[in-house]
Parts: C-alpha cells; structure tokens; sequence
C-alpha cells in the first residue's frame, strides 16, 4: 500500500461528518440526477502538459494496484453491483490549484478522497499555479529563501509535493495537499512555517521517523534553496494554464469541467458529470473499444475527436444552457457580408452570426463598428478540418434615436444591403451618420466623398429602396446588444475578453454548433444548389446561405423551446414549414419536407397539422399511426418536416419494432383491431410487450408460443404451426389444417378499466395518507337490468324496456379497494362499465367526509361554497376516457388531531392465540415466460405440501400466459390450496422502466401496499425459482421484531464466491455500515404495519431518486430495500430459510427450509439443469424431477377436462 493511503481513508472519514456539499458524493453517485444526455465538452488538458502536471499515480504500472481486476473481470463484477474499479487508467481527475493562496483546501480534493477511499479508479493530477501569476499573466519570483523568512509561493507547493511523491509516494503528497495546505486568508505563512508542517504532518503519518526530522528539513530547504534549472517545472505549469485559460479553482474529469470550487453546487454538478463519464466509459468498454490490452492511453482516446476544445473558452464555464433566438424570416439575402468566395457546394457547414445592437446607445454603435473590423480581419480558416463558410448581419435592437428618428431607419437601410458595402465603408458610414447633424446631411457627406468606390455611393444615395425590402430586428425583448451565431445567443463577459465579440468566440460558437449545423447542411444544401452544375454567383450564394442558415436556425430555435412553451413552439414549427416552403423543398422532390390534402385546404378547413419528427425516435414510433389517419381518413392538411438527429449517442436509438394498433375502419366482429408485424429477424430472441393507457387493464387471452421468448426453431421453422410440431415430434394435431402462413397470433383483452386521481385534505392541502378507498358496483333497482341499460357512442345512456325484474346487487359482489399514497396523493381502483360508488372505508370514514371542490393552476385547494358533506360518491364508467377524478375530503368535527392509523400501543390483540395454525398463509409470487411459469407450479405444489396451514397464493397476473392461468387454477384445486391473480397499473408520474426484467421487479416491491386487498394483514414472497423443504407456517409465525419485512441477509459460508459479493467494500460497504445486504429471493411482510409506517411511500421515493439514473439500482427488487435500510428497517431471516448454491456452502444445505435456483457468478447453467443436479437425494422427500412430472400430469388432466368440456 502507497504511504499515506491510510491517513487518507481517515481524511475521508473525517469528511463525512462534515457538512459540506461534496461530502457525499460518492454515495450519492448512483442515485442523483443523470447528467444530461447530450454530449459534454472536454477540455484537451492531457496533451502539452507532461511537465506541468504532476500525477501521483498510475492504476496500470502502480504495485499497490495490481490485485485489482483487469477490465474483464470488472465488468462481470459489475453484473453483480460492485463498482468499475480496473488497473486500468480509466478516469483521470485534474485539479488546479495555489496552495499558498490562503482559500483554504479545493473542494475536489475532498471528493477525490472519497474516490480512493471506494476504490474508483481515478488518477490523479495537479496543475500547481499561483492565483496572482494567472490574473497578471506573467510568472513571479519566490525571491532568495532567506532562511525561510520569505512568503508561501505555490512554485514552493509545487517543489515539496514533487519531492514527496517521487520519495513518499503519491498518496502521502495528497495527505499532504489535504492536511498542510490550508493557510487562513490574508495571513502571510512563510516557507519554513510551512516546510515545519509538512515534516511534522509526516511524522504524524508514520512516513518519516521523529528521529530523521532535522534531515527532511534539511532536505526539503534544499530543494527549495536551489532549485534545479529547469526542473521545478513551475513555468511549464504557468505556460500550460495560461495557454488553455486554466486558473485555480478548476477541476476537470477526464477533461469535462467540474463546477468551480466556489460554486454553491459543487457537490451536485460533481455527482451529475461523475455519473456522465462513468457511463460513457462502461458503454466503450462493452463496445470493446476500451480492453487491458488498448487503447494505450484512455485518457487520450477520450480527449479526441468532436466536443474536443484546445483551451477552456468562457463559452463553456457559464454553466447556463443554451439560448436560441428565432431569426427574422424577413431578414434580407443582401444584408449578409460574406467575407470568403467558397463555392457553395464545397462548403461543409454554414453560419451566420448576427450583431444586434441598440443604434439608440454609444454601446451599441461600439459593438457594430468593432463588428465590422472583426468582419474586415475575418481569418481565411474558422475551422481545422471543415469547410466552413461565415456570413455576418448586423441587426438593430430598435430604430429609434432621439433626436433624428430617420437616423435608425437610415442605419436599418445600411445593414439591409450590408452585402453590397465593404465593412469599412459601412463603418465610415456609421460613424459619418451618428456624428452629422441630421442623416440627410451624412448622407450627402458620404456620396460627395471620392474615395468611396462608385457603386458604394449609389448604394448609398439609394438607401430607402432596401429599407421596404426587409426588417431587421432583433427578436429578444429583454436583451440589449448581444450576438447569435445560427440562433444561438452570445453576450461576451465584461472582464474576460471584453463585451466585443472576437474571432476566439465564434471559433469556439462554431465548434460548438458544429455537429447537428453541419447534419442540416448536408440534407438541405443539396436541394438549393444549381441542378445544372454551373457555379452559383454572388447573388444566388447569398440566398444559398441565407436559406440554410435560416432552416437551421429556425430548428434550433424550435428544439431548445421547452414542453411548456407552447406558443414558442407553434411559432417555430410555423416559421419552419414557411422556411421550407420559400426554398421550394416541398412535394415529392425532396425527403425532408413532405404535404398532404392541401386541396381540402381550400375548403376553408380551420385545421391544420404541421409536425417536425425525428425518425430515430420512440414517440415518432407511436404518432406514425395517427398520422397516417390524419391524412388518410380524416383528410386533414398535413405537413411533415423530417429531422433526423446527426449524432447517434453509444447505441441504436431504436431497440424495439413497434405498432400502434389504430384503424379507423375495425370493427369487433369482421376486422378485429390488430397490430401486424412482418419482417422480423429471424435470428433473435423477441419478447412482446404491450404500451397501452393509464386507464386499461389488458391480460393475455390467447397465446400457443411463449410471448416473452418468440424464437424460430432451427429446424420447423417460426410462428404458432412450427411451435406446436417442435414440442409435438413434428407432428400437429389432427384438428389443425397446416399449411398456413407462418403467422404467430397473440390475443389480448381489456379486462377492466381504471378510476384513478389525487386525493388532498382540504384543511392541510397534503394527501391523507393512509385513507382507505373502496370502490362497489351500485346496487340498481330490480327493473333495471344492467343488461338492459344502452350506452351510446357520445357517452349517453338510455333504458330498454324489460319485464324481466333482477336484482343486479344480489347477482354482482363487485368490490376493490385501495389506499391514497402520499406520492402525490394518487389512488387507483379497477371497475367495468357501469355504475360505482366510491365510498371512505375503515378509520377514515370515520375521520372524514367528501366535499366538492376543484384545484387551481396553481396547486392551491378551493372546495365550492356550497358544498355538502358525503361519505360516497358515485361514479360511472361510460367510456375509454382518461377518468381521472379529484378526491377533496375534510375532518369531521371532533377528529381533527386523529390519525388514520393507530399507533401499535393503543391496538387491541383479539385473543392471545393469533397465529392460529390454521391461519391461511398467504404467498405472493410472480414469473414470466413458459419456463418459469413451469418452476413457479413446481414451487406452489412444494408449499403446499410442506405447509400445514391453509395456503391461498396471490400471483402477479399482468406477465402470465392465458395458459397457465387457466391451468395454474384446475391445479391448485386439485392440490387444496386457494389462488388469485392480482394487477396494479404502473402510475405514470413514477418513473418507468423499459426492460422487461427491471418492470417486473418493480412490481415485485413498489407497490406491496396497494396490490392486495386491505384485510391481508401479512404475505411471504417466494421466488417462483425455489422449491421447500419447510413448513411456512414457522416463517408466518415467526416475529419481525418491529420490521415491517423480513428478509434473508446473503450467505457467506462458500468462500469461492466471496470475491463477487459486492456489498463488502466500495459504496455498499460505506453505504451500509456494517448492515447486511439481503437477498430478495424471499421476504415476509407485515402489511398491517407495513401501511401504517407507509413503507411503500418511502419506497417508491427512494426510488423516484435513485432511478434517475439509469446505471443505479442495478438489482431493483434487491437493491431498493437495501438502501433503504436506515430509513425502513429489515428484520433479518434465519439464515436457513433460503439457501443458494452459489452463495451457501453445502454443509448448510441440511437444514435450509428453501432452496432458491439463483444464477452463479462464475458460469452459466440453464435453470432446468441446475434444479435436477441440486434438489435431488436424501435430504428431499420428492426430487425435482418427481414434483415435475406431478405437476405435468395435472397439466395433461387440465388439458383432457378442456377438451371434454368442448
């Protein structure tokens, strides 16, 4: 271990305590906000600075890192959510620095402790410069030592960590960088106060014996004294940071800037970009681009190609995001200078940069004239490796001047035939018109003048003319002065490079558009050029220019435009379509710009959809269908303008082929609505999945394959007929035709709709957390039979006449119920088409009563004046509508104070014998696929059997074949135990997830409080991978000890896995803090107390954080309750209620009461397998084998009672 490293991890320790923002950063790293999706600027500080940065280690040749894992085995590590820690220089951290500036320690030095301390692979550098030097541009002398006498200087700094990195070690100079340099601002320290620091602080480290203190004093006022010629490399260092604009207080990860070290935010802005590159890092290293064996340097490979910038330009320390101004679709194709004579056509991307300015202010004037000697000098090149091609336009904030009004219209006209004015004439003019007495005498002044050339004084004695022909104006009310390049809002910063523009600032404005201006170019260019060959002349490459210019403004204009601004986005996407109509890209030319209907158009239709889509995209997937209608069925006038992005970010933007089933033309009976795929690869392994409303509750009805594993036998071929002939020996059976197509067929239907909405105190404005729902069909007087009541399209009803009396109350015991979260009061109940009361149930109505009321845009409650209170509300289910509804309830009078739930002391146990055994265990489980649905019968016949009280087990209906359902209940009867299927709809304010697995482990702990009905006081969840051998009557019976769960913390007991379990060091070590992590295979819940500490809203807030980033909770299920563990407390199981060969040694195995099929980290091996080899012998009563072959049996009685019924 590197010297010092210990005193570091005590460092880090100490941090945590304190309340600084960054303290938490590494814990916080997988749970916060995700830095934003769009590519980050870097900042090339690796390349020029071998001398001027000091790096105090190297995770590739460093000896105390070579037991760490090669990239290989992180990522399988990964897998099981340890952290990327590799001998690899994966991620490299600069910090520039004073240490003698008297600003007390560099805030990423803080986080950088934490880093080490969980084992991130991170090197480290430090770029040592003095504050004065950089603000003074030139490099100061320390002066002679004087025995000490003379002030700190960071070249000192810089010496002594050099020194004691190449003697100590690299961890023992950042001790050192931590622990000395923290003098107190406006106090002088001298440079022996410091060397008695450093040398005492070793002491303290062990690194230097007390007895050798003389000497490395000694030593170190050597170094000092004399410093070898060059070698101190204090002005390489200042040259570096002065060459890429570095000062001290900057921090960059693999050259992505860190906020400054005086930004409030630091700690946040760290965590969002340290989230960013660890991503950006894993995804190279899936992709293989990232191995042990290349690139040489990584941190050379990430500080290459596009979003790459030599120096840190002002532009990208703002931290604000980018402004974009829409551009006057009048502006004029003459006001445009173009200093350069490229042919359009070899042009790789187009810019304009406008000049606004206020004419009525001396700024103002300054910014156009010091606009036009930049235009004058303009360089020949803008870029190192593209063809790009800069206009420049100067457009006025307002035409007014006091005093001479026709002075701003006058100048209007100047700028509006800028193109036929060499620059300096148009300053000459300026200043000629500003300083005449009115602008008819300028005018006259400037066309008397011979030194003008003669088309420029007819330029200019015309003015007027080329004032009708456009109007510049800026299109920013609030800003004065300022610049755009393609839309893009500029105001340089007073102080920094002054409040002109210069040529570094649009260099770098270009670098940064460059990419998506440069996608747009390409796709619009050619459409505009001459179809003829010939070269394009001054006037049609002004209007060449002005025309893409205009488009990729407008586009940029309209993408930055947030969801809210609705009427910003209308304007863009007009002035678009415009834009493109005036280019003539319209009709069946061109493959951006397309129309239907216009005809209709005519008809004097007041509707007309304009859409812009990017094709590579999942909401252009969803709204096709709808378009497709539009045009086809409704013949509606529609606009399409495509706009694909130009830079595809790590993976296929697109990872799914999707449908949307909409045919205006369906109809139940002859053309059921269907959803049709074709041309499928038939080389992958595809799982269907359903995107439907809020409001629908849709089951699989039929299905022959399985939905989550759609496969093409290598031998019969795809679809349902060669399904049934690879699992029936090639054969069909006799009832089937054979020789269709291949066609798969999958039938869903909507088996209930939703009520769901917010519920609020009207007294507290917050949810009534707790308040239990219920949702009863309405009983109907006898002579309406609900079969006999009309709904109509438009939603009203009618009563068809029927002597046929029945009471629909005694026929339907229709019945949910449901609690109100805290997470915004939400609450949801399933229902059929009819009528329903909502009624307050248990404690609640009791405490409340509804009241009618609405809320504001604002959020704030109004309840109506003359509302009355009621306990029940009815509610009818007519349509396929949103039925959201707002639930304001009110505390009746004396129950102000009470609570919903009471507290456990106050509970009143009905009799001492509560775990009676014949109490009903009750067991809730989920699966997917055929293959699972097979392990989960096997594990439903095992509790069963081993259980000797009453077993009922609730499933996870929304992922289960219509199959096994059916079969699932003929067996259960069969077996004597009860089974019930229950749903829940995912809310859509809680964030979702895409994959499959990750939704179904959602499910599996999110909503534990609302997905069974309120009187299941407790439940078991069981993997439906696990077979038992014990009796869960124990596990019902056994106390929680005031834990809402139960879970079985992971074995430790086989040593050969060890290495995988993750939770043992890095995050989940510190994170955990000497709490087990648990397994979620198995759990018992006290649902009673588990609503009454409202578990499950802790939970789903915790996860509404942590999910934020895609990277973190790698294991949902598992992870979640985990983490939460100082907020919600897990009891922890014996360890002998759930056993796991990967994880649990075999000597162990005698007495678990579950066996648990979990994956081993070290090789693969297929579930089916795995269950034969391990549940198998003497210590089960019926192998897996055995229970297997029971279980198909029943399925073949299932099948042989279904086809007599038929």
């Amino acid at each position: 271990m590197d010297m010092g490293m210990d005193r570091l991890i005590e460092f880090g320790k100490e941090k945590e305590d304190s309340s600084m923002t960054e303290s938490s950063i590494v814990d916080d790293m997988d749970i916060d906000e995700p830095a934003k999706a769009e590519k980050q600027h870097r900042i090339d500080v690796g390349r020029g600075g071998k001398k001027a940065v000091v790096y105090l280690n190297n995770l590739e040749k460093d000896p105390e890192y070579q037991s760490w894992p090669s990239v290989e085995e992180m990522m399988m590590r990964m897998q099981f959510g340890q952290g990327p820690a590799a001998r690899r220089n994966l991620f490299t951290l600069l910090i520039v620095v004073d240490p003698a500036s008297g600003r007390g320690v560099h805030p990423a030095i803080s986080i950088l402790a934490q880093l080490i301390n969980s084992q991130f692979p991170v090197r480290i550098g430090l770029l040592i410069v003095s504050h004065d030097d950089i603000a003074e541009k030139k490099v100061s002398k320390p002066g002679a030592f004087e025995n000490g006498n003379r002030p700190f200087h960071a070249s000192d700094a810089l010496a002594i960590i050099k020194h004691i990195s190449k003697k100590y070690g690299g961890m023992a100079a950042i001790s050192c960088l931590v622990n000395v340099f923290q003098p107190q601002i406006g106090n002088v320290v001298t440079v022996q106060e410091y060397i008695n620091s450093y040398v005492t602080f070793l002491i303290q480290m062990g690194v230097v014996m007390p007895e050798k203190e003389s000497f490395i004093q000694q030593e170190i006022t050597l170094i000092l004294t004399f410093p070898e010629d060059d070698e101190d490399g204090y002005e390489q260092s200042f040259d570096f940071a002065v060459q890429k604009l570095l000062e001290p207080g900057m921090s960059f990860f693999n050259g992505i800037p860190l906020p400054e070290a005086s930004d409030p935010n630091f700690g946040m802005g760290v965590n969002k970009i340290l989230q960013y590159e660890q991503r950006q890092v894993i995804n190279k290293v899936f992709e293989g681009k990232i191995t042990d064996a290349k690139p040489k340097s990584v941190y050379a490979m990430l500080l290459t190609g596009n979003n790459i910038h030599q120096k840190f330009h002002p532009l990208l320390r703002t931290g604000t995001e980018a402004k974009y101004a829409p551009m006057s679709t009048s502006a004029n194709d003459l006001s445009l200078i173009i200093p350069s004579n490229k042919s359009p056509a070899d042009v790789d991307a187009f810019f304009v940069v406008e000049a606004v300015v206020d004419v009525d202010s001396i700024d103002g004037i300054n910014s156009a004239k010091s606009f036009l000697d930049l235009i004058h000098n303009a360089p020949e090149k803008w870029h190192d490796s593209r063809d790009i091609s800069v206009a420049f336009r100067i457009v006025i904030e307002k035409e007014g001047i006091k005093g001479d009004p026709t002075k701003g219209s006058g100048l209007s006209g100047l700028f509006c035939s800028a193109s036929r004015l060499r620059p300096n004439i148009l300053k000459r003019a300026i200043e000629t018109i500003m300083d005449a007495p009115s602008y008819l005498t300028a005018i006259k002044e400037l066309t008397r003048t011979n030194d003008f050339f003669k088309d420029s004084r007819e330029v200019l004695s015309d003015i007027t003319t080329y004032v009708s022909r456009c109007s510049n104006k800026g299109t920013l009310d609030d800003m004065k002065n300022y610049y755009t390049i393609n839309g893009r809002v500029y105001s340089p910063i007073e102080g920094a490079l002054g409040p002109f523009l210069t040529t570094d600032d649009i260099k770098m404005l270009i670098s940064m558009e460059l990419d998506k201006t440069m996608g747009m170019t390409k796709l619009i260019l050619p459409k505009l050029l001459p179809k003829d060959g010939k070269e394009s002349n001054k006037e049609s490459t002004l209007a060449i220019h002005n025309a893409v210019t205009l488009s990729v403004t407008a586009l940029n204009h309209m993408f930055s435009q947030s969801e809210s601004s609705v009427l910003s986005s209308q304007r863009a996407s007009s002035g678009i379509v415009d834009v493109m109509e005036k280019m003539e890209l319209s009709g069946e030319k061109n493959t951006l710009y397309l129309s239907w209907n216009k005809e209709y158009a005519k008809k004097k239709l007041q509707v007309e959809v304009s859409v812009i889509l990017d094709p590579l995209t999942e909401p252009t997937q969803r709204v096709a269908p709808l378009l497709l209608a539009i045009r086809d069925y409704l013949k509606i006038p529609l606009k399409l303008l495509i706009a694909p992005r130009q830079i595809v970010e790590n993976s296929l933007p697109l990872s799914s082929y999707y449908r949307f089933t909409l045919d205006p033309l369906a109809s139940p009976d002859n053309n059921p609505p269907a959803a049709l795929f074709t041309n499928l690869p038939l080389n992958h392994l595809l799982t269907v999945r359903l995107d439907v409303p809020e409001t629908f509750d849709v089951q699989q009805y039929f299905a022959v394959q399985d939905a989550d594993n759609l496969r093409c036998d290598a031998k019969y071929g795809c679809a349902d007929e060669a399904y049934i002939r690879a699992n029936n020996d090639g054969k069909l059976p006799e009832d089937s035709q054979g020789g269709g197509i291949e066609l798969t067929r999958i039938e869903y239907t909507l088996k209930s709709l939703l009520f769901f909405g917010q519920c609020y105190d009207a007294t507290t404005g917050s949810p009534p957390n707790g308040l239990q729902l219920t949702l009863n069909k309405s009983r109907l007087p006898k002579q309406q039979s609900a079969s006999k009541i009309q709904i109509h399209p438009d939603g009203s009803t009618s009563q068809i006449e029927d002597n046929n009396e029945v009471d629909i109350g005694a026929l339907s015991r229709d019945h949910t119920d449901t609690l109100v979260m805290k997470n915004v009061g939400y609450w949801q109940l399933r229902a059929n088409p009819g009528m329903w009361d909502l009624t307050l149930a248990d404690r609640g109505a009791q405490i409340y009563h509804m009241v009618d009321g609405s809320v504001t845009p604002f959020g704030r409650l109004i309840v109506d004046k003359d509302s009355v209170s009621f306990t029940s509300k009815s509610l009818i289910m007519k349509d396929f509508t949103d039925h959201r509804e707002l639930l304001i309830v009110k505390r009746n009078v004396g129950y102000e104070s009470d609570k919903l739930y009471l507290d456990e002391a106050d509970i009143v146990s009905t009799n001492d014998d509560d775990h009676d055994r014949n109490e009903t265990v009750h067991v809730f489980s989920l699966a997917t696929g055929h293959a699972y649905e097979r392990l989960l019968k096997i594990m439903m016949l095992s509790v069963t059997r081993r259980t000797k009280s009453p077993v009922k087990f609730w499933l996870f209906e929304n992922f289960l074949s219509p199959s096994f359902k059916e079969s699932a209940m003929y067996m259960a009867e069969k077996i004597g135990c009860e089974l019930e299927f229950v749903t829940y709809k995912w809310p859509e304010w809680l964030r979702a997830q895409s994959e499959k697995q990750r939704i179904i482990w959602g499910y599996k702990i999110l909503f534990l409080d609302v997905l069974f009905p309120l009187d299941v006081k407790k439940i078991i969840y069981v993997d439906a991978d696990q077979v038992i051998r014990g009796d869960l009557t124990e596990l019902w019976n056994l106390s929680l000890e005031g834990a809402p769960y139960g879970y079985t913390p992971f074995c430790d007991s086989r040593e050969e896995t060890l290495g995988y379990q993750f939770w043992r060091s890095g995050f989940w070590a510190n994170h955990l803090r000497g709490k087990p992590y648990h397994i979620s295979a198995l759990y018992v819940v006290d649902l009673e107390r588990f609503r009454r500490e409202t578990v499950g809203d802790k939970l789903r807030a915790h996860y509404q954080q942590l999910s934020a980033d895609p990277n973190s909770l790698a294991n949902l299920d598992q992870d979640l309750p985990n983490y939460c563990q100082h907020d919600v407390k897990i009891f922890s199981l014996p360890q002998k209620w759930l056993w796991c060969e990967s994880w649990c040694s075999d000597e162990t195995k005698a007495e678990a009461m579950t066996i648990d099929l979990c994956n081993n980290p070290e090789h693969k091996e297929a579930k089916i397998s795995m269950a034969k080899r391990i549940i198998s012998g003497p210590l089960f009563e019926e192998s897996w084998e055995e229970l297997d072959a029971e279980v198909s049996n029943y399925y073949q009685e299932y099948l042989t009672s279904r086809q007599k019924s038929f």
